[in-house]
């Protein structure tokens, strides 16, 4: 259960996402644009300074916070809750290892909404495993100088700045923080994909791009550490929005199956078949919520077994998000199909993240190995001891 405080956060926003986002879903899906005023929305809910503390210049939220609020805005807008995700990373990833004359320049824009920013990771070829990356970085005198290619960049159109994982001479990888509006940084034209599209997630192609010395986060080689904490975060606000779009999907057939009726009484008080599907949902989005509560604040306290505990969140509220869906869509029958009822677009949204940012196939592998690996024989002695 949340705390009042919480409570009160989370119906004050989605009362104001409903009013500003829930009448632009519809098109950005069709439109599949970045939509500055959906931005703007985001920068009004204050969304991005509520993951950083007051210290950090941020509004002193937490992780659950975040989630809770995240979850709001995907009941109204999915691909809205979307956009501040990649500018929270970079930001994380700045305080946290970039040098303090990088974090002066970029983390107040950043928080404040006037800078956006992209996570440049995804490659063509190798997808978004890091031992396999090709885009190179090679120093220029104090600074560096990288080229390559990136797929599926979020925002690299409109983004001020970008975090760009490279390998350097060493083989090792390691994160650049690259502004972009400087020679040698090119966007393609944006992927047209299933759900999500307003992201407008571009290819890139690097040429030259220079950065100066500091704009190296981290130490040398850190480049692996920097983007398995912006990961865990990253998966973290997926869960969020997975939950969203769930609850919404519960709420659109629930409404139906008060409202549509069959020889003048409601299917849903006529049809236990109706009833039973209400309940599976309703079960699913229950236990997703509460998995995703339960993992934010374990990822707030940190420790060694954040990335096991994200990757099987992924797994719960992927799930989840996909069936209670399909099951809105049994409900509706034939309307849910078509666009006068959100649920198909609903149902591309949920199924989209069991492929992007990390197949769910990927998740069970991180998750299995995180099992075995906390697996201690002495557990059982204990305990038959006590």
């Amino acid at each position: 259960m949340l705390a009042p405080e919480l409570e009160e956060l989370a119906r004050s926003v989605r009362t104001q996402a409903w009013r500003a986002l829930a009448g632009r879903a519809a098109e950005l899906d069709r439109a599949q644009r970045f939509d500055p005023p959906a931005w703007a929305a985001i920068q009004s809910l204050g969304v991005v300074p509520l993951a950083f503390s007051e210290d950090e210049g941020g509004a002193g939220g937490s992780a659950l916070a975040l989630v809770v609020v995240l979850e709001q805005i995907a009941y109204a807008c999915a691909v809205a809750a979307l956009y501040p995700g990649t500018t929270i990373q970079v930001t994380r990833a700045l305080l946290d290892h970039a040098a303090p004359e990088v974090r002066d320049r970029w983390v107040p824009r950043l928080l404040s909404g006037d800078a956006l920013a992209s996570w440049a990771f995804t490659e063509p070829q190798t997808g978004s495993d890091p031992k396999q990356l090709l885009t190179r970085a090679r120093r220029d005198g104090d600074g560096w100088i990288i080229d390559g290619e990136k797929a599926f960049i979020s925002y690299a159109a409109v983004a001020d700045v970008a975090l760009v994982f490279a390998v350097t001479e060493d083989g090792a990888v390691n994160a650049f923080l690259a502004e972009t509006d400087q020679p040698g940084w090119s966007p393609g034209r944006p992927v047209e994909v299933l759900a999500y599209g307003a992201a407008e997630a571009c290819p890139v192609h690097l040429d030259g791009v220079r950065v100066a010395a500091d704009g190296l986060v981290g130490e040398l080689g850190d480049g692996f550490s920097v983007m398995l904490a912006g990961e865990a975060l990253g998966k973290l606000r997926v869960a969020a929005l997975n939950v969203g779009v769930a609850q919404r999907a519960l709420d659109e057939a629930a409404r139906y199956a008060a409202q549509r009726t069959h020889r003048g009484t409601a299917i849903g008080a006529k049809f236990p078949t109706v009833q039973a599907l209400l309940a599976d949902m309703s079960a699913a989005v229950l236990g997703a919520r509460a998995a995703l509560y339960d993992t934010a604040e374990r990822v707030e306290r940190g420790g060694s077994d954040v990335a096991g505990r994200v990757a099987a969140l992924r797994l719960v509220t992927g799930r989840a998000a996909t069936e209670v869906t399909s099951d809105a869509l049994q409900v509706c029958g034939a309307y849910g199909l078509t666009r006068e009822l959100p649920l198909e677009r609903l149902y591309r949204e949920a199924k989209f993240y069991e492929v992007a940012q990390g197949s769910l196939e990927l998740q069970r592998v991180i998750a299995g190995k995180a099992v075995l690996a906390g697996v201690a024989d002495h557990r059982f002695e204990q305990w038959r001891d006590g």
